[in-house]
């Protein structure tokens, strides 16, 4: 199915608001209302906040697609997905870490699964009003309205990889390098780091860190419209989506180009 400018414009609207609903608590203080999960994770009064006003309005504009929400899914009031379902995944605060330490890079995600794909993503970053959006329902990723286009990949020049805040190998991403020239590391902060591939700058991120589906399902269907791919490092297979928890294990994001050269 392809979706319209309209659709895409409504989406948009729902990342602003939600955005607008965050920022009144950043830069986080007490204000914000900061806790922590039973995993030790941050949350504030702005996820659940953004959350609402997400749920509320996808429900309005697609009441037949079931939303599964980061914050309602983890209270178990979400319904059970299966893997030939369409659904909404939303993460209406990437980056509660960031963001209570004031940086910049936390952004809303919001990704449209259909029949184990993601088609539609949407990432907006409200303290800078940086909004990606991307999937094969639009023909392409975009960055503000301008398409988005990855970095050729030359194994002669090394491999760009995405790192975390060190900028260094992790010593289970070390053994994953080895053996492959590298021209580069680069990071950002939360999911911003596979925008990184979507907007050239890299071209391949191993994770070995456990994510969610909400984490994942945005980026990863603006990468499936470029020539990306998520690759599950157990099962070898693209990443799939519905899984117990929506719980992802340890994978590896890149161009079909860094992927083949690693053999993945």
């Amino acid at each position: 199915m392809k979706y319209s400018i309209d659709f895409v414009t409504n989406i948009k609207n729902i990342c602003i608001e939600a955005g607008n609903a965050i920022m009144p608590f950043f830069p986080s203080d007490t204000d914000a209302g900061i806790t922590h999960k039973g995993d030790g994770s941050p949350v504030t009064l702005a996820d659940p906040a953004s959350e609402a006003i997400i749920i509320a309005r996808l429900n309005e504009l697609t009441p037949g697609i079931p939303v599964i929400a980061e914050e309602q899914a983890e209270a178990d009031l979400s319904p059970i997905m299966t893997a030939t379902d369409t659904f909404w995944l939303v993460d209406p605060l990437d980056g509660t870490k960031e963001f209570i330490k004031g940086s910049k890079d936390f952004c809303v995600n919001i990704g449209l699964i259909e029949n184990d794909v993601p088609v539609f993503g949407a990432m907006y970053c409200p303290a800078t009003k940086d909004f990606y959006y991307g999937g094969q329902t639009v023909g392409g990723s975009f960055l503000n309205d301008i398409a988005l286009s990855l970095h050729d990949y030359d194994a002669d020049n090394g491999v760009i990889v995405v790192t975390g805040a060190s900028l260094k190998f992790s010593t289970r991403v070390q053994p994953f390098i080895e053996g492959h020239k590298v021209q580069n590391t680069v990071t950002r902060g939360c999911t911003l780091k596979f925008c990184l591939i979507a907007e050239g700058k890299a071209d391949i991120y191993p994770r070995f860190v456990p994510t969610y589906e909400w984490d994942t399902a945005a980026a990863h269907a603006m990468l499936l419209a470029m020539g990306g791919d998520m690759i599950d490092l157990q099962t070898k297979k693209r990443l799939s989506y519905a899984k117990e928890n929506y719980l992802n294990g340890a994978i590896v994001t890149g161009t079909n180009q860094a992927l083949k050269h690693f053999k993945i």
